[in-house]
């Protein structure tokens, strides 16, 4: 039996997107990373012009798992932000998500589906195995005025390009 080192392998340090660009549909907007706030829901920036890069999760430079990338759709003192447009993309549309490490990498969108908040596949969605995939996720649906909310999540699912 061969002798291994008590030492563990290196941990790989993560290569966060920096940027995510659908140039068909102008969309230009900044990542940064993020984690999760009370209640056990993924952290958003303020602004819904920025994206919130799911910093526990897979990076674009991994060969598998799910880059999860959110951004609210709109929030008081903001105008409705660039993700508003996410409900729209069409099977094919190409996404270009660059790194820290200046990497583009590109994936195309194979499906957009709504879901219920409460119904969320948060399991599927934020897999850390498995196929390489791009997730994209926003609010959308009805606005339910007596809780402050979207009644749903627009996802969008992109596949590695090449």
């Amino acid at each position: 039996m061969p002798v291994r080192p008590a030492t563990a392998e290196p941990v790989r340090p993560a290569v966060p997107p920096e940027r995510v660009v659908i140039a068909s549909i102008g969309l230009d907007v900044p990542v940064v990373p993020v984690g999760v706030v009370e209640g056990g829901f993924m952290e958003l920036p303020e602004n819904p012009a920025i994206g919130g890069w799911y910093r526990y999760g897979a990076d674009p430079a991994l060969d598998e798992g799910h880059v999860v990338i959110s951004a609210h759709v709109d929030a008081p003192d903001y105008p409705i932000g660039p993700f508003s447009q996410v409900r729209d993309l069409a099977a094919g549309t190409v996404v270009d998500v660059t790194d820290a490490a200046g990497i583009v990498h590109q994936y195309s969108i194979a499906s957009v589906t709504y879901y219920p908040k409460t119904e969320l596949p948060v399991d599927e969605l934020f897999a850390r195995t498995g196929p390489r995939e791009l997730v994209l996720i926003t609010c959308g649906g009805a606005y339910d005025s007596a809780t402050g909310r979207y009644r749903e999540n627009v996802v969008a699912v992109a596949t590695p390009v090449g």
